[in-house]
């Protein structure tokens, strides 16, 4: 087995400090939490129960987003369906996903939602890549770094498999059969 980045009680603890770092930051506005799915599931879910704590008014939506092909980035960034802007326009959006790697889809959904009308747009990434960021945006919350290797477990995958492992590991040499 590869080696083990963050068990459940280490993500336990990274996402009760991003939800009181978010908290803390509060405009006291409604929060709409959209989830860049598929891996961003299990993080959102824990986040918003760890949100529920500080008894913020928040709302869910999600956003079905696409740029990997096997364990490499196709530098392409493929937006589902956008959620309509008058669902937003009331709220302070956080784009909430699994990782930061490139950072071509988070740059990519924040230019939409501001075209589209979204005033207040910050990002909550779980993790960030160590080193491969090809933009100059940066995650307003990120919960921990990772190394420049392929990382799965917790909604990451690799073509679709190992996203509900409970933990986040480095993607093994003889995992991708």
């Amino acid at each position: 087995m590869s080696q083990i980045l963050y068990r459940e009680e280490d993500l336990r603890r990274i996402i009760a400090e991003l939800a009181a770092a978010i908290a803390a930051e509060s405009s006291g506005r409604k929060l709409l939490l959209l989830g860049l799915l598929k891996g961003c599931q299990p993080f959102l879910g824990d986040l918003c129960r760890a949100l529920s704590a500080y008894q913020l008014p928040l709302a869910i939506d999600y956003l079905r987003i696409s740029s990997y092909v096997g364990t490499a980035s196709s530098g392409r960034v493929k937006i589902g369906d956008l959620v309509p802007a008058d669902s937003w326009q009331d709220y302070d959006v956080i784009v909430v996903d699994d990782i930061f790697d490139t950072g071509l889809t988070l740059v990519e959904v924040v230019r939409h939602l501001r075209d589209r009308g979204a005033a207040n747009v910050k990002t909550c990434v779980l993790l960030c890549k160590e080193g491969c960021s090809r933009v100059a945006l940066k995650p307003d919350y990120c919960g921990a770094v990772v190394p420049n290797a392929f990382i799965v477990g917790y909604g990451l995958d690799y073509n679709e498999q190992y996203r509900e492992l409970p933990y986040i590991r480095v993607l093994g040499a003889g995992d991708e059969g």
